[in-house]
């Protein structure tokens, strides 16, 4: 696969489970960047582009000594966020430990912000990751979920399994937790995720079944914040 490092830094500000965002990051120094187009933008089970296609694009500098930044950006539905942009950046830092260094980790800084939006919902989420043979587990908190002074959880689970050479199986499963919850939903939730993805003349391709356990008050099936199980599929290309 291809710009491991930068593919797994895609991969945690988006929620998708990719199979190049679970293999070991690069370890010199280079800036890598991904550009990809979607049908639906999805952040934990929850559309932000009110069901609709999203271009988006990410640029990564990771050095040596394992400290990295970057920024990531996606349009997203105008109504929801006032704003027709989403621009995250980031920095953190990546480590290996074990005799052939095959226990990863990461700890990373994201601010999440609106271009063209008041400081209604940027903010400011801290998350530490661990990689191990396909696995990878992350927990994320803000104590400022969109600027409104409550605290948010989010727990993640991804495996990806390659059955054939460039081909995966991905599963991830999700718990968003705490008053951020409460505050969108008035209920924690799970979103999870099972897919195929591969690589075809450079290309990353992937297509999942996407879903939340949202209780049915709760379901959105078109428009702002949708939520309701859906087929995404994403293409990629990295360089």
């Amino acid at each position: 696969m291809y710009k491991n490092f930068n593919k797994k830094r895609i991969a945690q500000l988006t929620s998708l489970t990719l199979a190049a965002a679970l293999i070991t990051p690069l370890a010199q120094a280079e800036v890598s960047g991904e550009v990809s187009v979607t049908n639906d933008y999805r952040f934990r089970g929850v559309s932000q582009t009110a069901g609709d296609f999203a271009l988006q694009a990410g640029i990564d500098y990771s050095t040596e000594s394992g400290f990295f930044f970057g920024a990531w950006g996606s349009n997203v539905d105008d109504e929801s966020y006032d704003s027709n942009i989403e621009i995250d950046v980031y920095a953190g830092y990546w480590g290996a430990i074990g005799e052939d260094e095959e226990f990863e980790y990461d700890v990373t800084l994201t601010y999440y912000t609106y271009p063209g939006q008041d400081e209604s919902t940027k903010y400011l989420e801290a998350n530490v990751g661990f990689y191990y043979a396909g696995f990878h587990f992350a927990q994320w908190y803000t104590n400022d979920y969109a600027n409104a002074d409550v605290s948010l959880h989010y727990s993640e689970l991804n495996y990806s399994f390659e059955f054939a050479d460039n081909w995966s199986i991905d599963a991830h499963a999700g718990y968003s937790y705490g008053d951020g919850a409460d505050l969108d939903w008035g209920e924690d939730y799970y979103d999870y995720s099972i897919g195929i993805s591969t690589e075809l003349g450079g290309v990353g391709l992937s297509v999942a079944w996407i879903d939340t356990n949202l209780s049915d008050d709760n379901i959105i099936k078109d428009g702002p914040w949708q939520n309701d199980g859906t087929v995404l599929a994403t293409a990629s290309y990295a360089f």
